[in-house]
């Protein structure tokens, strides 16, 4: 007589092969979805950061603690001299923001008298893009 065991723990070879594979193709259909939320995360947090630096230029020039010169236009990259030193010296912005979508991008601030004209960002600032006050179109894809 042949009797089969009863206590037949675990599972088979070929079990474990299909549980693979069914996991190894959601992470194929769900990966790319999670890169592109990230990605659009990164350029949004981005367009806050320069929000957040247009209103923090604007308080210091409201208080005169950032004054430009008498009618030009002066830009300045947002670092921990200038704008950025003043702001953390006042006491308006704890930390000076860094790009999220790149390395080489940092924000550039153009003001006058009257306040912020444009915040850009980018490697150098004739190639950055502006993102205040209103949003580079290619920029704004990214977002979507």
């Amino acid at each position: 007589m042949n009797q089969k065991k009863l206590n037949n723990k675990g599972f088979s070879l070929v079990e474990l092969i299909i549980v693979v594979a069914i996991m190894a193709v959601l992470v194929g259909l769900l990966a790319p979805q999670f890169l592109k939320y990230v990605n659009r995360s990164k350029y949004s947090t981005d367009l806050k950061n320069a929000q957040e630096i247009a209103t923090v230029v604007q308080t210091l020039i409201t208080d005169g603690d950032l004054s430009p010169a008498a009618a030009v236009e002066d830009e300045l990259y947002v670092s921990t001299a200038g704008a950025g030193k003043a702001a953390k010296d006042a006491g308006i912005m704890s930390e000076i923001p860094t790009s999220k979508t790149g390395t080489t991008n940092k924000f550039y601030v153009s003001y006058s008298k009257t306040g912020v004209t444009a915040v850009k960002l980018g490697a150098a600032p004739a190639s950055a893009v502006e993102l205040y006050p209103k949003v580079n179109e290619d920029f704004a894809k990214n977002l979507k």
